[in-house]
């Protein structure tokens, strides 16, 4: 079998089995079942309430940890740029050697 054969054949088994998995949303799902029977202890609007907080916090939280990480590579770009400014100049570090500049003999 060739290779274009076998990735329509992965694809082909893929859209088979991939709607069983992803059937519905859990929250809504499960909430809806318990309430089916007397004395179930979920509610459609708790699971729908649930749902919508974790929907309007993702983007926040994806831009948040976006604007952590640049926030992190500079301090950490500007630290080693100051570490490598130090290590190619031992004079750079103030009051560790006189100044020898003028000094009389």
């Amino acid at each position: 079998m060739s290779l274009a054969g076998r990735v329509v054949l992965l694809l082909l088994v893929a859209a088979v089995l991939v709607p069983a998995v992803a059937s519905a949303c859990p929250l809504c799902k499960e909430a809806k079942s318990d309430t089916d029977y007397p004395g179930g202890t979920a509610s459609l609007p708790r699971g729908f309430y649930y749902s919508i907080l974790l929907m309007v916090s993702a983007p926040f939280a994806v831009v948040g940890g976006l604007g952590l990480k640049i926030f992190l590579a500079r301090r950490r770009r500007a630290l080693s740029a100051a570490s490598a400014q130090a290590a190619s100049s031992p004079a750079a570090a103030p009051g560790l050697l006189p100044d020898s500049r003028g000094a009389q003999p």
